[in-house]
This record gives structure tokens, C-alpha cells and sequence, in this order.
């Protein structure tokens, strides 16, 4: 790929990717189902890598042309836009390994924890958990019959409880709370499987993969600050319900977080589902608790189904928009040519796929350029 077509590659993502935020936050407004909320930021992040790997495999339509200009003032641009591009894709990179290499650390640093300060729990203390698994609580299990299909663990370092998934789900339970009154425990335990069962660690994993490629972009990093708190009030919401007692659940969130000033509440809930990791967002769930409980809320399916229907929408429309930015652009043709990788799989299969630009005054230019 030529700098030139980097160059509008990263320019489109980037206002694709804020386009489809923004949607998504607007969208949010449309709807007052949080687990329609919530199912708009998984479109949301599945949209943003879905876009990229568009953009970096497939042509792309060229609705408006670059302004016609001298030849001269072209191969400026050109030659501007190469030394841009360098210098961004070397900050690029230079970030995203990083960020690469702190989350491997953290990953680390978490199952070490989980060695090290972390108990399952024993069959007896499973049994004795305030879960009608049989019941009322046996869609909260995942679908599995058995509580002990799910790894409880209690440990002693931490005040806040939270769950975590790769392989298998993991609950991760204040060795104190254990002790506290069977309300409050059961209050916790319905927040983390809601979180389990919904699948929030997968959404969690596609934010973070996000958040790792375009490290770079505000609006993301405020998409996964957003999802964080939605996913929360969903399963407060469903939690606070199922307990029998918005007022009930709402002391428990308080206890949560007094127990959470401490530093070691947060430190190793980096990258998992944590019940109180951040203080503004407590106070934030409790004022939506208290407005739940004092408030009778409709949802109304229609709505949810317009949000659902226009994030598809904005989705399919903003792949068509390019800005046009490719000082080297051919004027012969409304379709950029395949970038060079995906076109070299098609031609070695059989398939004739058009990876150059079409010969006009401006792809010569930009030949002589790149040859000089």
C-alpha cells in the first residue's frame, strides 16, 4: 500500500470509527432497555474491527473526488503525506506494542493472583451459597445445572468482588463478604453471573481490542468507559430485582464501596468485571438505583428495535464514507484498487482482482514519485 492510500485508509477509519461512536451513544438515548444498551456497544465494538478489516482488505467507492489540481502541488502533497504517514505509523506501532505489553503484564499479574491469594471454594461452602440453583436462580448458572461448574473463589485481598472469563468463569468473592449477611451475598453473586451470563468478558475482550489498535482515539476510550457503566447498571438493575429489594441492593453498593477506598480493591480487578472499581461510577450506579426504585420504568420493545435497526444503518453507511484525501487517486475509476495483500491471496486462487490505480495524468505522477 502506497502512503497516499495509508493515508485514506486511516483518515476514513478514524471519522468511521468516531461516526459510529457517537451513533451509538445517541442511540443509547433512543432506548431505555439496558441490556438493548448494552447490546449496542457489542455492535458497536465488533462494528470498529469489522470496519478496519474492511478497510485493509477490500476496495473501497470513491464518492467524491480529490480537487483537480496542478501536477506540481501534487507531488507536494504526495511527498507531505509520505513523511505523515511515516511518522504515524511509527507512533502507531510504538503504542500499540505497548499497550500490547501491558495487558500481557496484567494478564500475568492476575493469574499470579488468583495462585497466590485466591481459595476455591469447597463443596460445603458452595452448597450454602444463598442460590436457589434449582429454581428461581437457575438461569443465572449459565445454563449449567450445578453451581460447581463455575470456579467461586474467596480471597482476603480484596474488599470488592469481581468475575473474570478465558476459559472458564471465575467469580472472585471478598473473603469477609462470606461472613456478611446472606442478602448482601446474594446481591453480589446475581451482579457477577448477570455479568457472566450476558456475556460480558467477551464484550469486555472486543473493547479491549479496541482500545489496544486505536489507542490513539478519544471517542474510544469514552465508548469503553460508556459500556463499562452500562453493563453495570444492567446487572445492578436485574441484581437489585432478583434480590427482592432495589433499597436492599442499594446498601449493599454502599458496603461495596466503603470496603472499596482501599487501594487493594482495584489493583487486581485490572481487566475483569470488577462490582466497585471506580468511585464515580458507584455514585452514578446509586443515583440510578434510587431513580429505579422510586420510578415505574416501561421499556418499550419498539424503541429497542429502532435502536438496533438504525445502528445497522449507520453501520452499512459509514463503510461508504472516504474522504478524499489521495493526492494519487485515479480520476478513471469510483473504486480504490485492492490493497496489495488481499489481492495477492485472490491472484494466487485464480482471481483477477485490480490492485493499482488506473493510468491518468495523476497515477503517473504518483508512479514517477514512487520510483524516485
Amino acid at each position: 500500500m502506497s502512503s497516499a492510500f495509508v493515508f485514506e485508509v486511516g483518515l476514513a477509519l478514524c471519522l468511521q470509527i468516531s461516526i459510529v461512536v457517537l451513533g451509538t451513544i445517541a442511540l443509547q438515548r433512543l432506548t431505555n432497555s439496558t441490556r438493548m444498551q448494552c447490546r449496542l456497544w457489542t455492535m458497536c465494538f465488533v462494528a470498529i474491527l469489522g470496519l478496519t478489516a474492511v478497510a485493509l482488505l477490500l476496495p473501497h467507492r470513491r464518492i467524491l473526488a480529490f480537487p483537480s489540481i496542478s501536477g506540481a502541488a501534487t507531488v507536494r502533497i504526495m511527498t507531505w503525506q509520505a513523511w505523515i504517514v511515516t511518522g504515524l505509523v511509527i507512533s502507531w506501532l510504538s503504542g500499540t506494542v505497548v499497550s500490547l505489553a501491558r495487558r500481557g503484564i496484567r494478564y500475568w499479574v492476575l493469574l499470579k493472583f488468583f495462585d497466590l491469594n485466591c481459595q476455591t471454594l469447597s463443596s460445603g461452602q458452595l452448597d450454602s451459597l444463598p442460590l436457589d440453583v434449582e429454581g428461581a436462580d437457575k438461569r443465572f448458572i449459565m445454563g449449567n445445572r450445578q453451581l460447581r461448574h463455575l470456579q467461586i473463589m474467596a480471597c482476603d485481598r480484596i474488599a470488592g468482588p469481581f468475575c473474570w472469563q478465558l476459559h472458564r468463569p471465575v467469580i472472585v468473592l471478598p473473603q469477609q463478604l462470606l461472613k456478611e449477611d446472606t442478602a448482601s451475598l446474594r446481591h453480589v453473586l446475581l451482579h457477577e453471573l448477570e455479568h457472566l451470563r450476558t456475556q460480558h468478558p467477551m464484550q469486555l475482550f472486543l473493547q479491549g481490542t479496541c482500545s489496544t489498535i486505536f489507542w490513539f482515539h478519544p471517542l474510544v476510550w469514552w465508548a469503553a468507559q460508556r459500556a463499562e457503566l452500562t453493563r453495570e447498571f444492567l446487572c445492578d438493575e436485574v441484581a437489585a430485582l432478583e434480590g427482592g429489594s432495589v433499597s436492599g441492593y442499594l446498601r449493599t453498593v454502599v458496603k461495596i464501596a466503603e470496603g472499596c477506598r482501599s487501594s487493594s480493591c482495584s489493583a487486581p480487578e485490572v481487566g475483569t468485571l470488577g462490582f466497585g472499581n471506580r468511585e464515580s461510577a458507584l455514585v452514578r450506579r446509586s443515583n440510578r438505583l434510587v431513580k429505579l426504585a422510586s420510578e415505574a420504568t416501561y421499556v418499550n420493545p419498539f424503541r429497542s428495535m429502532m435502536a438496533f435497526s438504525t445502528m445497522i444503518a449507520i453501520i452499512i453507511a459509514v463503510n461508504f464514507l472516504w474522504l478524499p484525501v489521495n493526492a494519487a487517486a485515479s480520476t478513471r475509476s469510483e473504486w480504490s484498487p485492492w490493497p496489495s495483500w488481499s489481492a495477492k491471496v485472490l491472484h494466487d486462487v485464480g482471481f483477477s482482482a485490480r490492485d493499482f490505480e488506473l493510468f491518468d495524468e495523476r497515477s503517473q505522477l504518483g508512479q514517477e514519485l514512487h520510483d524516485d
